[in-house]
C-alpha cells in the first residue's frame, strides 16, 4: 500500500541521513582510520516488532477509512438515483436546488476523506519519527561496540559488505528497547486540507 511504502522509504532516509551522524563522529577522531557498519532499514522495519506493529495498525486504520468512503459514496448515489426518480414530481427550480445540495455534500464528503487520508499520513509520519528517535541511539551504540565511525544503509551499498552488516545487532536491541506504538491519525490543521483541495 503506498502509505506504507513512504513510511519504509522514510525509514530508509533516516539511516541514510544516519551517516552524517557517522561523519561527524570520524571528524571527532580525526586520526582514525574509516570503519564502517551497514545497515538493512528496509529489513528492521518489516522484521522489528514495532516496525510490525505499526504496520499492522496503519492497515487497519486505512481499510476503515476505505470503507467509511465505500458506505459515503454508496449513499450519495443513492440519494442521486432517488432525486431522479423523483424529478417529474418536482418543478425544475426545486430540482435544481436538490441537485446542488446534493452536489454539496458531495463535494463536502470528498473534502473529509481527503481529510481522513492525511491525518493517517501525519500519524504515519509522527510513529516514523518516534522510532527514529528510539532507533538513534542505537547506531551509536552499535556502532561503538564495533568501534565503527561511519554507518551506511544497505540501499547505498553497491556489493558486498555482509560480514560488515549488523542488522541483527539492531533489531535486537530495537526489539528488547521498544515493541509497539499508538498510532494515530492527527488532526490537520485549520484550513490545510482545504489548501491541499485546491
Amino acid at each position: 500500500m503506498k502509505l506504507f511504502g513512504s513510511f519504509a522509504r522514510a525509514f530508509t532516509a533516516f539511516a541514510v541521513a544516519s551517516c552524517l551522524y557517522g561523519a561527524s563522529y570520524a571528524s571527532a577522531q580525526a586520526a582514525a582510520a574509516p570503519v564502517i557498519v551497514i545497515v538493512n532499514t528496509e529489513q528492521i522495519f518489516a522484521q522489528s516488532k514495532v516496525g510490525q506493529n505499526v504496520r499492522t495498525q496503519l492497515q487497519a486504520l486505512a481499510s476503515k477509512i476505505q470503507l467509511d468512503g465505500k458506505k459515503g459514496e454508496a449513499s450519495i448515489q443513492a440519494e442521486a438515483k432517488k432525486l431522479g426518480e423523483q424529478r417529474s414530481l418536482l418543478s425544475e427550480a426545486d430540482f435544481q436546488k436538490k441537485v446542488q445540495a446534493l452536489e454539496q455534500k458531495q463535494a463536502e464528503f470528498q473534502q473529509t476523506m481527503r481529510r481522513k487520508g492525511q491525518e493517517l499520513q501525519l500519524g504515519s509520519n509522527k510513529a516514523r519519527a518516534d522510532i527514529e528517535t528510539a532507533i538513534r541511539p542505537i547506531f551509536a551504540d552499535v556502532m561503538k561496540k564495533n568501534g565503527a565511525n561511519i554507518l551506511l544503509d544497505q540501499s547505498v551499498v553497491l556489493a558486498g559488505g555482509v560480514d560488515l552488516d549488523v542488522t541483527a545487532e539492531v533489531l535486537k536491541e530495537l526489539d528488547a528497547k521498544l515493541t509497539s506504538l499508538v498510532v494515530k491519525p492527527i488532526p490537520v490543521p485549520a484550513g490545510a486540507d482545504a489548501q491541499s483541495g485546491q
